[in-house]
């Protein structure tokens, strides 16, 4: 007799295998539908992502505005194609643009202000605060490269920045818009310990670049120089960054980078945070934007990020040198200018590229002979208009009166030697420039009578209003060495109220007198200046005329 033991596998062939048998048979197909259900669960599990993700696949993607300059827009592209892949419910909406596009929505109250911004330029704290609006850094450097000066091949290495301003060969873009051209303006007050040129010198040095890049601006106002147009024989100077060079450099092979000897300013592209002054950037309402912007930052600082900068040909926020020698090498940085020197630069720059309109008032009475020092007085106004027209571009407009008693037609006290006209025009078969040129050498001889400023002073205010202009800086610019002496002339209280009576806002013309010797330090002359707006110099060195011509400029 056998014995038969539940927990023992029955043997092959016997009764009880056979009922085993039986049995599995008989639950085959609640084992197939319990393992068809685990298979679905499983399927349901990976494609709707567990119950926790199943939540976030109906996230609504919040979108975060980043706007980028031009030049990093590859770039910005890769960070944010990279941190939308980590963070599916965040949409970065990406747009292109300078620094003077993006300050131009904050004159649009419906246009929609970046959140996020990468500036190509030093300005954009200044321009931004002007507006109302703030930028806070969230990392201040993702990508550097420095800027150097690009021209011909017979370009040479200039001793400073400010020599560059002083050459007349500077050819600048906006600074507004373009950073390169920015930071050209701002090395010489970068270099000034190494140059020992005072701030006003710069300024100074500053006006004809100014006025010049008015007349090269063109219709787009960006006064950009094309790069593939520099040829072998080209002289002018352009700021360009290392980067923009080296890819204009594959187009044009007659391109050389050239570096002052003081050193490089180094333009640095950061992620700014966007907002209203006043509004804390890390508050609830800020926090998506923030999140973007750290997550872009870490992109830029990570291996990939670090290798695409390279690759770019900027430089990591650390790097000396890109590789293989090439830009700019190894050169001396130059501090940063402060912001106060940044805001002030480029607020005078504004003034300064709006193009002049003087009609230039000399002194022909006989006191104009008297000398100063070994030149005499009537010779030092002729030298201050030549260095005005040395100095002014060809879309300037000009023109000159003489002044003394009885001195034009019906014993008026004023006469026209030269119409007002842009610098360029066609007289004659000649220039308005060549002109005045010539007709300053006769201003010796015309020298008589009495000084009759304040019936001058008038008609040359008339005239400039009628023939006022909104494309230029609308002025009388007077060249005297003192108070009317004519007894027949109005007074000076009858010249300030028809001044004052005449002033349109509208239609402003500034009187600007420059006078000439210690005798034309007079409250009479003041007055004449500030009746209009204007302002009142005195020179009394030769030397000195160059930088009140400048001040005067800059006093707009």
């Amino acid at each position: 007799m056998s014995h038969y033991d539940s927990n023992t596998p029955a043997p092959e062939g016997s009764a009880g295998a056979s009922a085993e048998r039986s049995g599995l048979t008989q639950n085959v197909p609640l084992l197939v539908g319990l393992a068809l259900l685990l298979v679905a669960g499983v399927i349901a599990f990976f494609v709707l992502g567990g119950e926790d993700d199943g939540a976030a696949s109906d996230c609504v993607a919040e979108e975060v505005r980043l706007t980028t300059a031009p030049a990093m827009e590859e770039l910005v592209k890769e960070g944010v194609k990279a941190f939308e892949a980590e963070e599916s419910c965040l949409d970065v909406k990406l747009t292109v643009g300078t620094v003077s596009d993006v300050v131009a929505l904050l004159n649009d109250p419906d246009a929609e202000m970046p959140e996020l911004w990468v500036p190509d330029s030093p300005t954009w704290k200044g321009q931004l605060a002007a507006a109302g609006w703030a930028g806070t850094p969230i990392v201040d450097v993702v990508a550097q490269t420095p800027v150097g000066l690009a021209g011909g091949p017979v370009a040479k290495t200039p001793a400073s920045w400010a020599e560059v301003l002083a050459g007349g060969k500077l050819s600048v873009a906006d600074p507004s818009s373009n950073g390169a051209s920015a930071l050209a303006l701002l090395a010489p007050y970068a270099e000034s310990k190494q140059t020992g040129r005072t701030e006003q010198e710069i300024k100074d040095l500053t006006v004809p670049v100014a006025q010049s890049y008015g007349e090269a601006a063109g219709e787009d106002g960006t006064g950009a120089a094309d790069l593939q147009a520099i040829t072998a024989s080209s002289t002018q100077l352009v700021p360009v960054t290392e980067q923009g060079y080296l890819a204009a450099r594959r187009s044009n092979d007659q391109l050389t980078l050239v570096a002052p000897r003081t050193g490089v300013p180094m333009l640095q592209f950061p992620i700014i945070d966007v907002g209203r002054a006043g509004i804390d950037v890390n508050n609830t309402g800020r926090d998506v934007s923030a999140r973007v912007g750290r997550g872009l930052a870490h992109w830029f600082s990570s291996g990939e990020g670090q290798a695409a900068v390279t690759a770019a040909e900027f430089r990591l926020p650390d790097a000396k040198a890109l590789t293989g020698g090439v830009g700019l090498g190894a050169s001396k940085v130059l501090p940063v200018v402060d912001q106060k020197t940044t805001d002030n630069t480029m607020r005078e720059w504004r003034v300064l590229a709006v193009p002049s309109s003087i009609l230039a008032l000399v002194d022909l009475s006989g006191s104009m002979k008297q000398q100063i020092g070994n030149i005499s007085r009537v010779q030092l106004a002729t030298n201050a208009a030549l260095l005005a027209l040395d100095n002014l571009p060809a879309n300037a407009r000009i023109g000159t009166w003489g002044f003394s008693k009885n001195r034009g037609e019906n014993n008026a006290a004023w006469e026209e030697f030269v119409p007002m006209r842009p610098l360029n025009e066609e007289v004659d078969g000649g220039l308005q420039r060549d002109l005045l040129a010539s007709d300053s050498a006769k201003m010796a001889s015309r020298v008589r009578g009495a000084t009759a400023v304040l019936d001058a002073t008038l008609a040359a205010y008339k005239t400039a209003q009628a023939e006022w202009d909104a494309a230029w800086f609308n002025s009388v610019v007077i060249f005297t060495d003192g108070a009317s002496d004519d007894t027949s002339s109005m007074n000076i209280d009858a010249l300030v109220k028809q001044l004052e009576n005449l002033r349109d806002p509208s239609k402003p013309v500034k009187v600007v007198v420059i006078g000439i010797s210690q005798d034309a330090d007079t409250p009479e002359l003041a007055q004449i200046a500030k009746a209009t707006g204007g302002q009142n110099y005195l020179v009394t060195d030769p030397d000195d005329m160059l930088g009140v011509l400048a001040s005067a400029m800059l006093n707009r």
